[in-house]
């Protein structure tokens, strides 16, 4: 006996029956139970108020520094970019500044999971965005550093919104829409910064590849314009992206060469501390002299992991960046084959790494060790055989594609991590660009992409 089927369309009006069947309300309530896990997360099960040591202290002390203006910055102040130390002294006015953090936190990595899928749409497509804002929605790196004082999830929202704004900037037909695109991304691209210092170099290999692609296109595609009329229109962006980054640039560098001393410093000054830390052997960390009674010990959580156990004293201050550059290529050239393998040791844990810094080191270590595996097998493989599938059309295809130009950040970053030190949690940020890459190739949008 047949047993007829029920069909619930037959009580629905057909525009409901659209909607309720539209894959935008499926994405959207993954979104709303992602925004359910961090608030749970965040509130009950991480307390962000209960982590504040190491990279989480520095943050918050300086916060509280920064409000007494008649104390004025050193150059061990500004070892990170102060955007986000900042923020929290902005949100210490009037006290309550962990309880305001929090809430801030939170409501920006709700915001992140949108920022991606918009990256994903502009970049791929709109069912590209959607799996993209799906995907970070549940992606518990993103989930885990919303409730960490760190700057990571305000860099991941800021960084996300302005490579969204450069892509988009490509594509607009007016010139008015694709310059003030440019502008809006620039200071997006310069908040990003001021989180994190990456960002500038993310953003000069985004524009790198445009401009070499824009180069190498040839026959219908370059409409048979020259080289210098294909190139104005990117230069025009260039510029207003620097225009619009222009002001919390400018400000964060003469803050920054002011407590340095007068040693010019864009975010931060301890660079070429990071390059002797990331060459100078096996070591677990360095111990640099005092400066006026600051002194800095730090440690690479690659080196923590690789169980590297010297512990080295340097007689210069971290921020001495001509020492520490000059004692980084004294034990290069003394030991070259062994800087090689190190620099190759800092792209491995970046991308390969066990976990990300400091989850491995809290209770929520099993979720941070299972995401390493969810990157690897769908976000990294995936990228990797996306990058095959459009290089089989050959290398003038690849620079050339929509592909590079999205993973053009993510080479900025491998370049940035060999010259310095690597781990899982520099690379946590770029995962955006990963997952724009490996949702289109899932959603068929990569192969319709030039």
């Amino acid at each position: 006996m047949k047993v007829p089927r029920f069909d619930v369309s037959r009580f629905v009006p057909p525009r409901v029956d659209a909607v309720l069947r539209s894959p935008a309300l499926g994405a959207f309530f993954v979104y709303l139970v992602g925004v359910a896990l961090r608030v749970r997360y965040t509130i009950d099960i991480h307390p962000p108020e209960r982590f504040v040591d190491s990279d989480m202290y520095l943050y918050v002390t300086l916060a509280q520094r920064l409000r007494n203006t008649s104390i004025p910055l050193g150059p061990w102040d500004v070892t990170h970019p102060l955007g986000y130390p900042a923020l929290l002294s902005f949100l210490s006015s009037g006290g309550a500044l962990l309880a305001r953090a929090t809430t801030v936190q939170l409501v920006v990595s709700c915001l992140v999971p949108l920022a991606v899928g918009l990256l994903g749409a502009v970049a791929f497509g709109r069912r590209t965005g959607r799996l993209a804002l799906a995907f970070a929605s549940l992606y518990f790196p993103f989930i885990e550093f919303g409730a960490l004082f760190l700057s990571e999830i305000h860099f991941i929202l800021w960084l996300a919104l302005a490579f969204a704004a450069f892509l988009a900037a490509r594509g607009a037909r007016r010139q008015a829409v694709a310059l003030g695109l440019a502008l809006a991304g620039g200071f997006a691209l310069s908040v990003a910064i001021s989180m994190k210092n990456v960002g500038l170099l993310a953003a000069i290999g985004f524009f790198a590849v445009e401009g070499v692609a824009l180069l190498l296109v040839r026959g219908p595609q370059s409409g048979g314009a020259s080289w210098r009329a294909r190139l104005r229109p990117w230069v025009l962006r260039v510029a207003m992206v620097a225009v619009g980054a222009a002001p919390v640039m400018i400000t964060l560098t003469r803050v920054c060469t002011r407590a340095n001393r007068g040693h010019f410093c864009v975010g931060g000054n301890k660079a070429a501390a990071d390059f002797l830390l990331g060459h100078y052997g096996r070591v677990a960390g360095i111990d640099w002299a005092e400066d006026q009674g600051h002194g800095f010990f730090f440690g690479s959580p690659g080196s923590h992991l690789r169980h590297y156990d010297d512990r080295v004293r340097v007689p210069f201050v971290m921020t001495d960046s001509a020492s520490n550059a000059a004692e980084a290529w004294r034990w290069i050239a003394a030991h070259p084959w062994e800087a090689i393998v190190l620099s190759l040791d800092h792209i491995y844990d970046t991308f390969l790494g066990v976990a990300m810094w400091p989850s491995y080191g809290h209770a929520s270590w099993p979720y941070a060790h299972l995401f390493q595996y969810v990157f690897v097998v769908l976000l990294f493989l995936p990228t990797l055989y996306a990058c095959v599938l459009v290089a089989r059309r050959g290398v003038r295809a690849f620079l050339t594609s929509r592909t590079a130009l999205v993973l053009a950040p993510v080479a900025a970053l491998t370049v940035t991590v060999a010259i310095a030190t690597g781990e899982v949690r520099y690379r946590i940020p770029f995962d955006i660009f990963f997952i724009a890459v490996a949702a289109a190739l899932a959603t068929g949008d990569l192969r319709r992409q030039p």
